[in-house]
């Protein structure tokens, strides 16, 4: 184990010094690299909780990146400014601001065309040649897909910012996959072993085997870094789709009134100001109201984020977590349940969804039977060379926004749609 904190901000691979009169930090470096990226610039035009092209409002997965970021760094400002009350060893292994907005600009880098659905189809497609994960996706588009200096390195990250993503540190493989048949295990893929073997380098070998262990398919021990991204990312979708849901009519008042009703069923005293009823009120009120009843359920939480101490682990980065209080975690959890009560359950949503999971099932299967001629050469030499042939048709299905997939089955099935002049 070590305690060295520069330890943490070395590099996956070498990596060239900073150029001339760049004063920036390692963790500057980092958040630059993803915003320069194209993986999170394809962000744009993938499904939040709602199709990308179903409207110019709602959120999709690149605004809510973008959020989820501005609450991480909430967070550590609030942690920032209880430090004093933590112990040596909590304040010396604080993130730093640039640390904590890299990572949840990144979190989502991984997630496929269409959402879930789209995982799901992946996952199936690759069932027999290691499975797919959007986290593990992740992972792999920031240590070998994206483009900065070689191919196969990714952005060259450092150490840390690998540990902030690496939400679930138990490879694919060890999990029986003919038990994740309908949708894959939490995990990451076994091509970035030896990445993941790298992050944890720094942590003791009974850490490591505890953090691996708690890994179950489902859930899993987070490192400090990883519980603020955690955190933050639960905030925005808790909060911020309800405000999608409303201001687009998804639901009607009286399905909103009995989901935020539920959700509330807590102890109001915890809550200060805030009960069903004024949240109910200014969300279905005009829209300067709803801004500000967003703000506040946003702040509720932000201010109340506390450190947690899981003793068995050894090393400050794993012994301490982001966490809220018993009373906020549990009205958090039943918000984040609004989106799929009010609107992802119902048909017309559903329909879309398969929709959308049949694309990316059918673009794969027709892709992996002659990917040399049927993938852009440019992008099938872009690819990770070293993979099989089946997870680098995966990587590029997996990297389509949810228009360009829509483009190519309709250019591959559609009769009389697209030309030989069509940009790819």
């Amino acid at each position: 184990m070590t305690s060295n904190v520069a330890f943490f901000q070395e590099r996956l691979h070498e990596d060239q010094p900073n150029r001339s009169n760049d004063m920036r930090s390692p963790f500057q470096r980092d958040r630059a690299r993803i915003m320069h990226s194209a993986a999170f610039r394809r962000l744009q035009g993938k499904t939040q909780v709602m199709g990308a092209g179903e409207g110019d409002f709602h959120r999709t997965r690149l605004t809510h990146s973008i959020e989820v970021s501005q609450i991480g760094y909430g967070l550590l400002e609030a942690l920032n400014f209880k430090k004093a009350t933590f112990s040596k060893d909590v304040q010396d292994w604080l993130p730093a601001r640039d640390l904590i907005e890299a990572a949840c600009l990144a979190h989502d880098l991984g997630h496929p065309p269409f959402g879930h659905k789209g995982e799901q189809a992946l996952h199936r497609a690759m069932l027999c040649h290691g499975g797919f994960e959007g986290n593990g996706q992740t992972l792999r588009i920031l240590t070998k897909l994206e483009k900065y200096k070689a191919r196969g390195k990714g952005l060259y990250p450092t150490r840390r910012l690998v540990l902030a993503v690496l939400k679930y540190p138990r490879s694919m493989k060890s999990f029986n996959l003919a038990d994740y048949v309908k949708k894959p295990p939490k995990s990451y893929h076994e091509d970035e072993e030896s990445v993941v073997e790298w992050a944890l380098d720094g942590f003791s070998v009974a850490d490591q085997k505890q953090l691996v262990t708690s890994a179950d398919g489902k859930g899993a021990h987070h490192s400090l870094d990883c519980s603020i991204l955690e955190l933050a990312d639960d905030i925005a979708y808790g909060i911020h789709d309800i405000e999608d849901i409303v201001a687009r009519r998804l639901a009607t008042e009286r399905e909103v009134k009995e989901e935020i009703t539920k959700a509330f069923k807590i102890d109001g005293s915890c809550l200060p100001g805030l009960d069903a009823n004024v949240v109910c009120e200014g969300l279905l009120s005009d829209s300067f109201r709803r801004k500000q009843i967003i703000a506040e359920l946003v702040n509720l939480f932000i201010t109340n984020v506390t450190l947690t101490k899981h003793s068995s682990y050894d090393h400050p980065l794993l012994m301490f977590n982001a966490a809220l209080p018993e009373p906020h975690a549990r009205l958090l959890d039943a918000l984040k349940g609004l989106a799929y009560e009010l609107v992802i359950r119902k048909a017309k949503v559903q329909q879309l969804e398969r929709r959308g999971q049949m694309i990316v099932a059918r673009l794969f299967d027709t892709l992996i039977s002659d990917p040399e001629r049927l993938i852009p050469q440019s992008s099938w030499q872009d690819g990770c060379r070293e993979s099989s042939t089946e997870r680098r048709v995966c990587d590029y299905v997996a990297g389509m926004t949810d228009s360009y997939a829509e483009r190519l089955y309709k250019r591959l099935f559609h009769p009389g749609f697209g030309s030989s002049g069509d940009e790819l």
